[in-house]
């Protein structure tokens, strides 16, 4: 068995993120969120980006107007194994306003709790969750 190397729980939490490269050669493309903790998010775009690379991420929360703005590195990037096309992304946040971080955490954590109360999974383990 591996040890776990990640430090946060990840919440599934799709939103649309738009990736702009703060280098030359400005590599701009946008997706879909996978999951998402106190210290990144995954993305899925229709193409790849390079490790070591400083994006500008805005990422947009269903139903809200304001977009949250970050700067992040990407950590890793690979072809999607789930699908025939795209890839994943793992964006590292370097700079992000607490209370925008506070925002998406909000989201997904309530998105996390709305999907496992509909999962009709035993409400003893629920209560474990409060």
């Amino acid at each position: 068995m591996t040890k776990e190397r990640r430090k946060f729980k990840r919440f599934d939490a799709f939103m649309n993120v738009e990736c702009r490269s703060q280098q030359a050669g400005v590599i701009e493309t946008s997706g879909l969120s996978k999951d998402l903790s106190r210290e990144g998010i995954k993305v899925s775009t229709d193409r790849s980006l390079e490790t070591g690379t400083l994006v500008d991420l805005e990422i947009q929360l269903p139903d809200e107007v304001r977009p949250v703005r970050s700067t992040g590195k990407i950590m890793w990037s690979k072809a999607n194994s789930s699908e025939d096309r795209g890839y994943e992304s793992g964006v590292n946040f370097l700079l992000i306003d607490p209370v925008d971080k506070f925002r998406i955490l909000d989201y997904a954590y309530n998105y996390w709790l709305e999907t496992k109360v509909n999962d009709f999974s035993d409400p003893e383990e629920l209560s474990e969750l409060a």
